[in-house]
């Protein structure tokens, strides 16, 4: 504590009462005057040829102030001054030094010793020289006291006690200061150190009422300290009202619980936190402190672990299964159409050969086939053939772990794929088909080449389309639809744009806003977990320094829109 000053640590209140009790037993004049600017601090008994002549004059003032200073600076602790100002009037200082600071300066005087004849024309001189009404100036220097030089001895051990008192009551009052300054800091820093903690921290007492709030509490609630202090834990934080079990235990068997990975939903909005109740142990006092950390990151980084494992293993399942049934599927396709051979060419000497063995017409066969559609089943055969080998071949080029080694890929190829293996999206329980959807596409010609995980790419365009066409299908749309554009922009960068638009239900702003985050789900329990989309915006701004959007309004569809750079620095 610097700077300080008496008044800072002192009732000059009180210390006035007991000068005026000073002043009406022994008669002599009594003070306190600042060290630092020479203010009256506490006086009575002052003298009117002080008050009213010498200390109002701006010229005598100076006498005054002079004579304060010299006794001032001649002053030693438990000591007292002796001095005749230079305005003709004997005071006498003791000096009030806390901790080496002197402070001010406990006065007596404006008085004569007995015996002591005042000189008249000095005071005469000092009438004209300052310009006072000397009729009452002498007055005024007529009722100054006289007082024998033992009294004002007997006073003075008196007053030297005194000061000597107020000395004591400063310093303890300065180190009371300075201990309650420290502890003031202390407990700022504490609290600066509470309130810096990313958790959540909140006290409460052996009644549950809340007795500490930190400003994460504050941030996360939109509650102050005031709005919620005294107030049942219960009321202020509902959403953890299961804990209370746990948080009763605690107090009463002062033990720590901890729970890891509790939900929290708040407008269909999941979050998830860590939960720690740590028991305050005092003899006076009787509570808890619940810590909340929030742990959706930290789940949602579980969870796209747990998809990366699981693409791995579909990965290895869908190649294991290719081997099985391409080698079938192949024999299928090759028999079909090595049959529609054999049945079309009437010519084949080895159909001839068969022919005539059994008395037939190959002529007769054709014909045959042809008005049973034969040729055309065996051609649907081969093209049916055709098309489930390029879906196997897509699901493996989607599956297939690549290390997440970036290669270039053509924006339109990549769309493309995905949209075959869309089409066989199917749910038999909620008449829902891909198939069902128009697909309209609208590419710039030339489109350049991104560096990118294909998998990934296509992972989030797949999720894209799936959610489009669920939303589609549940609000029963008319004709649905997607348009897809890719085209270029330079913002300021060269990217390549992809926008997937539906016809479907839209999404409110407030929906919009939480679409990506993690957890968030439009859909019933059980349904969704809310993971596509926030791991699809992870994808694209964290792996490919890219952008993703949506654009939206409740029934006017839904535009999602990827911006991704034809390069990838540091990849």
């Amino acid at each position: 504590m610097d700077n300080f000053r008496l008044y800072d640590l002192v009732d000059l209140s009180a210390v006035q009462k007991m000068a005026e009790s000073h002043f009406q037993s022994t008669g002599m004049p009594i003070g306190i005057i600042d060290a630092f600017d020479n203010s009256i601090l506490v006086g009575v008994g002052w003298q009117d040829i002080c008050l009213n002549f010498h200390r109002i004059n701006s010229e005598s003032a100076k006498r005054c102030h002079a004579s304060d200073n010299f006794i001032k600076q001649n002053l030693r602790i438990g000591e007292a001054c002796k001095y005749k100002c230079k305005n003709g009037l004997w005071d006498i200082g003791i000096p009030i030094v806390v901790q080496k600071v002197h402070l001010a300066t406990l006065f007596i005087g404006q008085f004569f010793y007995d015996g002591e004849i005042p000189d008249k024309a000095f005071f005469i001189e000092q009438s004209n020289l300052f310009g006072y009404d000397r009729v009452e100036y002498l007055k005024a220097l007529e009722r100054v006291p006289i007082f024998k030089h033992e009294k004002v001895e007997y006073i003075l051990d008196y007053d030297k006690a005194l000061a000597t008192f107020l000395m004591d009551l400063a310093e303890k009052s300065l180190s009371q200061k300075k201990a309650d300054n420290e502890l003031h800091k202390a407990q700022a820093y504490l609290s600066n150190v509470i309130n810096s903690m990313p958790s959540i921290l909140i006290g409460i007492d052996s009644d549950e009422k809340i007795t500490q709030w930190n400003r994460n509490a504050e941030l996360t609630t939109g509650l102050s300290f005031a709005d919620v202090v005294s107030k049942s834990f219960r009321t202020i934080f509902p959403s953890l009202k299961n804990e209370l079990p746990d948080i009763r235990n605690v107090l009463k068997n002062n033990q720590i619980i901890r729970h890891n990975k509790r939900t929290l939903t708040d407008k269909n909005a999941t979050r998830y936190v860590d939960i720690t109740m740590f028991p305050i142990i005092d003899e006076h006092t009787k509570g808890a402190v619940i810590r909340i950390d929030d742990a959706t990151e930290r789940v949602r980084v579980e969870r796209m672990m747990l998809q990366s494992e699981k693409m791995l293993s579909i990965g290895g399942l869908a190649a294991g299964m290719a081997h099985e049934i391409n080698n079938p599927l192949a024999s299928i396709m090759h028999s079909a159409y090595v049959m529609k051979n054999r049945l079309e060419d009437i010519d084949m000497p080895a159909n001839l050969r068969v022919a005539k063995e059994l008395g037939i017409s190959m002529v007769d066969i054709r014909s045959f086939m042809e008005k049973r559609n034969i040729f055309r089943m065996l051609s649907a055969m081969h093209e049916s053939g055709s098309r489930a080998a390029e879906i196997v071949n897509n699901m493996l080029s989607f599956a297939r772990k690549s290390e997440s080694k970036f290669s270039f890929h053509y924006p339109n190829e990549l769309v493309d794929k995905i949209l075959d293996l869309a089409t066989t999206d199917y749910d038999l329980k909620k008449q829902y088909d891909f198939k069902s959807i128009e697909i309209r596409k609208q590419y710039e010609d030339n489109l350049p080449a991104l560096l990118c995980e294909s998998g990934e790419i296509q992972q989030v365009l797949l999720n894209i389309f799936r959610n489009g066409a669920q939303a589609m299908q549940s609000a029963k749309t008319k004709h649905p639809q997607f348009i897809i554009r890719i085209y270029t922009e330079k913002v300021p960068n060269s990217v390549v744009s992809l926008e997937i638009e539906d016809n479907g239900p839209g999404m409110d702003a407030d929906t919009c806003s939480k679409v990506f985050d993690p957890f968030f789900t439009t859909k019933p329990v059980g349904v969704g977990t809310g993971l596509g989309l926030s791991v699809s915006y992870f994808i694209i701004t964290e792996n490919h320094k890219g952008r993703m959007e949506v654009i939206s309004e409740p029934g006017k569809g839904a535009t999602f829109i990827i911006r991704l750079p034809t390069h990838i620095k540091n990849q």
